[in-house]
């Protein structure tokens, strides 16, 4: 005989457990649906790298082939070293087999993965080689968080045109410019090396590159072609961007949820608000106009703040 109580029970949890998925499901399918209104903001052509946020990518744990399409290529911080913010440490075990999970089917679907990394040392390169070697991942060693230096590469230099981020065997991400006295000495920096992606930063102090650098910036030192990516921030706002409203420093509009505890200055947003989707909109056309190849989006792993935080609940 059914004990009904029990059955209850059981019903009860079952449907808790299904509203729980389905609430974080919302928040996921809400970033989901801002990168692929990026995507159609712009032509075809442009490349599309995602930060972090891997789990955007599976459904039940299998590729999600609709959304798979929308991008060109993914990145991974942290996957080895700099976990937490703890420079040069290790990340532990059980998380970088859990990022793993993650970005290593999407590898296998053909998807380039750029591994940033956080420390320092011949040995940590050398790892670093072995393991790109087992996942056919691109890894580097970044030498500081707020990826404001150049840094020696895990594989060598090379002098070959870069079309397609599959040719791609080194990567600088450069996101900070403020240890340079103005935008020219910062593009002429990054013009005199020879790495064949660039993750960066294309304005200084809300200066932005000329059309003209961007393309010279195109060029390896050594003359070889290479592929040019801005960085933009779509889950967080960050109050020393040109679009930022003064205003905002008294009363933030409600679609601004707060100040991130890792980085001063960056500001959690209701991603999905029709107020800021325009705002990067206007950022993205901007980007275009200057000429780059494609641009590297940031804070899209915003949705787990609002999994955490609003459980069980979803908000306008």
């Amino acid at each position: 005989m059914i004990n009904i109580k029990k059955y209850i029970l059981l019903l009860l949890f079952s449907i808790s457990c299904f509203s729980f998925s389905a609430v974080n499901n919302t928040y996921k399918e809400r970033m989901r649906d801002f990168i692929k209104e990026l995507r159609n903001n712009t032509n075809k052509e442009k490349i599309i790298i995602t930060q972090n946020g891997n789990e955007l990518y599976l459904k039940k744990g299998k590729i999600d082939n609709k959304f798979f399409a929308v991008t060109n290529g993914t990145t991974q911080e942290s996957l080895y070293y700099g976990d937490e913010l703890r420079f040069n440490v290790p990340t532990p075990k059980g998380l970088k087999n859990e990022l793993l999970e993650l970005t290593v089917p999407i590898r296998k679907k053909g998807k380039p993965v750029f591994v940033i990394n956080y420390g320092k040392g011949k040995k940590k390169r050398e790892f670093l080689k072995k393991e790109d070697l087992k996942t056919k991942f691109v890894s580097e060693l970044l030498p500081s968080f707020n990826a404001d230096k150049l840094y020696e590469t895990i594989k060598d230099y090379n002098d070959e045109d870069i079309n397609s981020l599959n040719e791609v065997k080194n990567f600088l991400c450069f996101l900070n410019s403020e240890n340079f006295s103005d935008i020219d000495e910062y593009y002429q920096a990054l013009k005199n090396t020879n790495y064949d992606l660039l993750l960066i930063e294309v304005s200084y102090k809300n200066t932005f590159f000329t059309k003209e650098q961007i393309e010279d910036l195109k060029i390896k030192n050594n003359g070889g072609k290479r592929i040019v990516i801005a960085y933009l921030s779509i889950g967080e706002a960050e109050d020393y961007r040109f679009y930022w409203n003064k205003k905002w420093n008294k009363k933030k509009p409600n679609w601004i949820i707060k100040e991130s505890e890792n980085w001063e200055g960056n500001y959690i947003v209701k991603y999905w608000s029709p107020e800021w989707k325009d705002i990067i909109k206007e950022y993205q056309k901007k980007l275009d106009e200057i000429g780059v190849d494609g641009y590297l989006l940031d804070t899209i792993d915003t949705y787990r703040y609002f999994e955490e935080n609003y459980k069980g609940t979803v908000i306008n």
